[in-house]
């Protein structure tokens, strides 16, 4: 005679993946105790209300088999190939003669390896495990703020800390908060009071880390993390409601405030698309009025072609095909991940793909609004793409927690 414990017991030995086990087990015990709870009012006694519920369920071996072809690990290709193709494209903007950086192409190989290792690591770690580590990320991205706030260099203003090959710099932080706020929003016992206050502390130590960019970024994750909650409508129009109006209240403020000249001059440089740096205004607009559907061989480049401007690089150098197909490349990864958000159940999951999302897409929408003069010229990245080592490993950070999600999505 088999006892419930036994046929699960059973059923798991057939099941390869360690992981899905105990979501098996609390599965088949549900269903199990339900069957035996109804031969029993049937008139069975508690060792036959048993017996029939095992009996009823099937044979073991054969559902431990179907099981185990349902919870296999899964790989989703339709993201993995894109992102590989993704990172290949970042060599696209060291290759051209003029701009004399084919030195960097080996440093790049290195650093593409090491993203696609960090994006394969993460997807064999079981995200779950980070749940339990939210309030720790947070902590963690605040002592990297105190570190990067007294940091020994800076580049265009802006800090970071240097010592010998480490660099400890504010993007650093982005993939600790994404971690900590999709677990903070994932647990409904905290009060968005509090969650406002953890959120206003990263505002200021991005505003005095003096990176546009970084705000930017932090805030979109923030506040679509916010959004896909579960707070109610009424919370979310509530908040929406007063940011707009300390928006309004500070840009009135701005208005009326006795600024000093050249303060005047820098808010313009922010506020106002075209004014911040004219001469790569310029360049970037005469490019894009002079682009060639296969590129051009000889032409001048914008100052940080292969790390700010590398979408206007690959448009200029191969031409608008060349360019569309990146696009459509970064498009896809954005569509794949959206598309696959529909198929997971987990809260915790859900939130931090959807942070990923807002992640990559901030940063590819912002590249190309910069590159049509929709918004000032800054210093925003592309994921993948642009030369570097955080525009890789930030990125593959956001596609290692995807796959990780999806390749568990059967059990979670």
């Amino acid at each position: 005679m088999r006892t419930i414990k036994d046929y699960i017991q059973h059923v798991k030995g057939h099941i390869r993946n360690k992981e899905a086990h105990d979501s098996v087990e609390k599965e088949l015990t549900y269903h199990l105790a339900k069957s035996k709870q109804a031969w029993q009012e049937n008139g069975y006694n508690e060792t036959d209300a048993e017996q029939q519920a095992v009996l009823e369920m099937g044979n073991a071996t054969n559902l431990g088999i179907s099981l185990n072809q349902i919870h296999q690990p899964k790989i989703d290709w339709l993201l993995v190939i894109p992102f590989l193709l993704a990172a290949m494209c970042s060599f696209l903007p060291l290759l051209p003669a003029e701009l004399s950086l084919r030195d960097f192409i080996m440093r790049n190989i290195v650093i593409v390896i090491a993203g696609i290792a960090v994006a394969m690591f993460l997807m064999r770690f079981d995200f779950r495990k980070l749940e339990h580590y939210s309030t720790h990320m947070y902590i963690l991205a605040c002592l990297l703020f105190l570190i990067v706030l007294n940091g020994n260099e800076a580049i265009y203003g802006v800090i970071f800390f240097k010592a010998g090959p480490l660099e400890i710099q504010g993007w650093m932080t982005l993939p600790l908060f994404l971690i900590s706020f999709a677990g903070l929003f994932a647990k409904q016992k905290k009060s968005l009071w509090f969650l406002l206050i953890l959120y206003a502390i990263g505002v200021y130590f991005y505003m005095r880390l003096s990176d546009i960019s970084l705000l930017s970024t932090y805030t979109a994750i923030v506040a679509t993390l916010f959004f896909a909650s579960s707070f109610s409508r009424k919370h979310k129009l509530a908040v929406t409601a007063a940011f707009s109006f300390l928006f309004v209240a500070f840009i009135g403020y701005l208005l009326v405030a006795p600024l000093e000249p050249y303060q005047l001059a820098r808010l313009k440089t922010i506020y106002t698309p075209g004014l911040e740096d004219s001469s790569n205004v310029l360049l970037i607009s005469t490019v894009m009025k002079d682009l060639t559907w296969f590129g051009s061989s000889s032409q001048t480049f914008a100052g940080g072609a292969h790390t700010d401007f590398v979408l206007l690089t690959i448009l200029q150098t191969y031409g608008i095909i060349a360019g569309v197909i990146v696009l459509c490349i970064l498009g896809f990864i954005i569509y794949r991940i959206a598309h696959t958000l529909g198929f997971i159940h987990n809260e915790y999951g859900r939130l931090l793909m959807i942070g990923g999302l807002a992640f990559l897409t901030t940063q590819i929408v912002y590249q190309i609004f910069m590159l049509f003069g929709l918004v000032p010229v800054m210093s925003m990245p592309i994921p993948f793409i642009s030369y570097g080592l955080f525009p890789m490993l930030l990125g593959s950070v956001a596609i290692g927690l995807t796959l990780s999600i999806y390749r568990r999505k059967s059990y979670i």
